[in-house]
């Protein structure tokens, strides 16, 4: 990955202003991996949460993000999303651009994030489980490194916050079945009680 690229150029301007405002203690970051494909799926607590998850790692994640930060936020926004390597997806239907897209940097060795609650959940509810990722991982062969962003009630300035990462999940450890509704379920519920299981944990 080029360190000089207009992403890591961006992200360490930001990393100190972000350190600055949300005091974020990192723990699991040795369950990243440094190489190969892989899935950060991770709950969602805030407009800040690509930022203080991508701080960590060495590579670029490469976001799939509501279509709506692109369209309608103006050209500055649209502009910051692109140069972070967010690409959009368009919520509830069956995006098949998005799945393009998120194929073609998982098959090239990258890493794409997903927060696949949707949109925001401000509160400490457990994490909800979605198929999208399962059949991701299923597609591609991709490791999921679940990501719990953690601190009590809505994330805010000066608020202490915890961000951890548990293990990868091998795909052949998901309990995919093929392609099969009940599979995808069965892994989505896999990944969202590893995800739920690092929420838990006592700050």
């Amino acid at each position: 990955m080029n360190q000089g690229s207009p992403y890591f150029f961006t992200l360490r301007f930001l990393t100190p202003l972000a350190r600055a405002v949300f005091p974020v203690r990192y723990s699991g970051t040795e369950n990243i991996p440094e190489s190969g494909k892989l899935i950060v799926c991770s709950n969602h607590k805030s407009v800040f949460d690509p930022l203080l998850l991508a701080m960590p790692f060495r590579r670029q994640i490469r976001y799939m993000a509501k279509q709506e930060l692109f369209t309608d936020h103006g050209p500055a926004a649209s502009w910051f999303f692109k140069t972070m390597g967010a690409f959009p997806v368009k919520r509830n239907t069956a995006d098949c651009f998005a799945v393009r897209t998120a194929d073609e940097i998982l098959e090239g060795g990258g890493v794409v994030g997903i927060f696949p609650q949707g949109g925001c959940v401000f509160g400490n509810e457990p994490f909800r489980p979605k198929p999208g990722v399962a059949l991701l991982a299923a597609r591609t062969g991709a490791p999921v490194l679940p990501a719990a962003i953690c601190c009590d009630g809505v994330l805010r300035p000066f608020r202490r916050i915890c961000v951890r990462f548990g293990r990868a999940i091998a795909s052949e450890d998901l309990p995919i079945h093929g392609t099969s509704v009940s599979g995808m379920r069965d892994a989505a519920r896999k990944i969202a009680g590893e995800i739920n299981a690092l929420l838990e944990v006592k700050h």
